[in-house]
């Protein structure tokens, strides 16, 4: 009874309609004197013939009702199978819905895979974090532990905390620029701060240029790929230094490590690649130089890598005014 009630609610407007025309179809005979016999039977007719319209109709209906309620029940709408359609605003309405759900599909599946890369980097990151925190359990049960190794460790463990959060942090990085002009030799020095203790550990040299260069960017994230190079350069360097300065806008930071090879130069800013340095470290995650590249050119700053294996590595950054890349 109550699909009876919904079918003739949604149908009122056409009964309404054929009801009237039977009407005055039946007046304008009786009018015109015709034999009521006539009438009777042309009303009955029209009559009959709505009525089996009516069946057909209301069966038609019942059944799109039910393909409806099972699609309703449906805990995965990848399979969603509509009724066919009676009319073409219906169609059209069903073809916005296809869309719809296609588009739902293409944001489930876009939050599985980041879910998937978010789980694959913290199982990874909490590897390589329990190496420096067993590192410091060591020495603080150790009698002759130094201050010095306790603190370089401390720092290796913020360094990996500081990855975390600006890794966490990257989709949204366009509501967290901060851009206005800073001196770079300021937030150079401020990054070699960080890192002095690396650098007095590894008994590397560092030379660093006077830099007279003012800088359209964000002074925090910034700091962060400066700190990523910085410390990948000093892992890398065994013996010599690091070389920094400045031509034309463009900073440079050169050592003398290890280098990079050839083949994996094209590849050293993808994501997760860690080429033959970072399988010979075994702690490489592929993600530092993946993370400058990306947060690089969202501040519109160039980079790019020079290297030779066995001479050393170049790291240069354009600061030449770009358009940023905001999503």
């Amino acid at each position: 009874m109550n699909k009876l009630f919904h079918y003739f609610y949604d149908k009122k407007a056409f009964y309404i309609l054929s009801l009237s025309f039977i009407v005055i179809f039946y007046v304008i005979l009786y009018l015109y004197d015709a034999l009521i016999d006539a009438i009777i039977y042309a009303t009955i007719l029209c009559l009959v013939l709505l009525f089996v319209y009516f069946c057909i109709d209301f069966i038609l209906y019942v059944r799109r009702l039910h393909n409806l309620n099972a699609n309703q029940q449906l805990k995965d709408y990848y399979t969603l199978d509509l009724p066919s359609c009676s009319s073409w605003i219906e169609k059209e309405y069903q073809l916005l819905l296809y869309q719809i759900n296609d588009l739902l599909k293409e944001t489930k599946e876009l939050e599985e895979n980041n879910h998937q890369e978010m789980l694959e980097y913290f199982t990874m990151w909490v590897h390589q974090i329990k190496t420096p925190i067993f590192a410091l359990r060591l020495l603080i049960d150790s009698k002759n532990a130094s201050t010095h190794d306790m603190l370089l460790q401390v720092l290796k463990i913020e360094q990996y905390v500081d990855m975390a959060l600006h890794y966490m942090k990257l989709g949204q990085i366009s509501s967290d620029l901060h851009i206005q002009y800073y001196s770079l030799h300021d937030i150079l020095q401020d990054v070699l701060k960080k890192q002095a203790t690396f650098f007095i550990h590894k008994k590397l040299t560092l030379q660093l240029d006077d830099i007279d260069l003012k800088v359209l960017t964000d002074e925090k994230w910034l700091s962060f790929v400066l700190e990523q190079i910085l410390s990948n350069a000093l892992k890398y360097t065994k013996t010599g230094g690091i070389h920094i300065y400045v031509e034309d806008e463009v900073l440079y930071i050169e050592d003398t490590g290890i280098g990079i090879k050839a083949e994996d130069l094209p590849r050293i800013f993808e994501k997760g690649f860690t080429g033959y340095n970072g399988r010979v470290d075994k702690k490489a995650s592929g993600l530092g130089l993946y993370l400058c590249e990306r947060i690089l050119k969202y501040l519109g700053h160039p980079i790019s890598m020079e290297s030779s294996q066995g001479k050393g590595t170049t790291v240069k950054i354009d600061f030449h005014v770009q358009d940023l890349q905001v999503e």
